[in-house]
């Protein structure tokens, strides 16, 4: 480890620069014993208390992915001043193991995946650390290593499923003009969503069958995710009648329980009852919402005109005697 001395205001310091077996390099600062009280922050955010072992801060540089070295490829360094080429082994840095800390999170991704797997089709409570050993060909404490329980491993699949949900359902929809625009592409992409899960089935729906009456940790996990999605159907309702698509007396909140009502016909009579054209019915129905709550101002037109029964005459309306 190379090194170099300075003081400053009467305070010595000693720096150093290690080459880790890594690659990475080291900057190792040293400040003098008799005046570690006085030092209270080194570089960003680190601080250094009492004690025998804080007399040195550590802070690490990593690579990075492109530089202009790396195009060379040599790696520069400084040493006493002057500068220092030494060359890369691209080979043995191909030949490194990833890091324990990135193996992991790979290894509990894979897993979280192949509970996704086994829930929407099992439910929730199909979902043990045996089954999903079994599944991904590891031992049942390297699986249970990585949740502690069948409770935290049941709530991690909750999460799991709710950024697939935002990826594929908010998230795009967002990105749509304020008001009917965005209203309806997250009803569109919601009902996407749920045609393609009839055969495996929807963790929310189902979730909340098995857990409506149990309360804990799983429950209170599947709740606030759903009620998550709810509140932003609820905004986007609101947003539509702040900027004049849908009227002023438009409820958001009774807007969003019929919408959701739709969903979970359409959940039920495809999944269940395997009845043709349950999708197009769930899009004739939400506009039929629609058509209740649009504004009278131009350019808030809702889509297909819903099938109405013609209106009958007086003559029609009138029993005969």
């Amino acid at each position: 480890m190379a090194n170099s001395a300075a003081s400053r205001a009467g305070h010595r310091f000693l720096f150093g620069v290690r080459v880790n077996h890594d690659g990475n390099r080291t900057l190792v600062l040293f400040v003098s014993l008799s005046r570690i009280a006085t030092l209270k922050k080194v570089g960003d955010g680190i601080g250094a208390g009492p004690g025998p072992m804080q007399n040195s801060t550590t802070v690490r540089f990593l690579r990075p992915a492109a530089t202009p070295a790396a195009e060379d490829p040599v790696r520069h360094s400084t040493h006493s001043g002057s500068p220092r080429q030494t060359p890369v082994n691209d080979a043995t840095a191909l030949r490194r193991p990833p890091r324990p800390l990135q193996k992991g999170l790979q290894t509990r991704a894979t897993i979280i995946e192949a509970a996704l797997g086994l829930a929407a089709n099992k439910g929730l409570e199909g979902l043990s650390i045996g089954l999903l050993a079994e599944v991904t060909g590891m031992s049942k404490s390297g699986v249970f290593a990585h949740f502690g329980s069948r409770e935290e491993l049941q709530i991690s699949v909750i999460r799991d499923y709710h950024v697939k949900f935002e990826e594929e359902v908010f998230l795009p929809a967002i990105r749509e003009p304020r008001g009917l625009p965005r209203l309806r592409a997250m009803f569109e992409r919601w009902v996407r969503r749920v045609s393609f899960e009839i055969d495996s089935g929807c963790i929310y729906i189902s979730g909340a069958v098995e857990f409506d009456d149990r309360p804990g940790p799983v429950r209170d996990a599947l709740a606030t995710m759903v009620q998550t999605w709810q509140d932003a159907l609820t905004r986007s309702i609101q947003l539509a009648i702040d900027v004049g698509h849908l009227n002023g007396e438009t409820s958001p909140e009774q807007l969003m329980f019929e919408i959701h009502g739709l969903i979970l016909a359409l959940h039920h009579d495809a999944r269940f009852l395997r009845n043709p054209g349950s999708v197009e019915r769930a899009r004739l129905g939400f506009e039929r919402l629609l058509a209740h709550s649009l504004s009278a101002a131009p350019g808030t037109t809702a889509g297909p005109e819903p099938d109405a029964a013609p209106p009958r005459s007086k003559e029609a309306r009138t029993p005969r005697r």
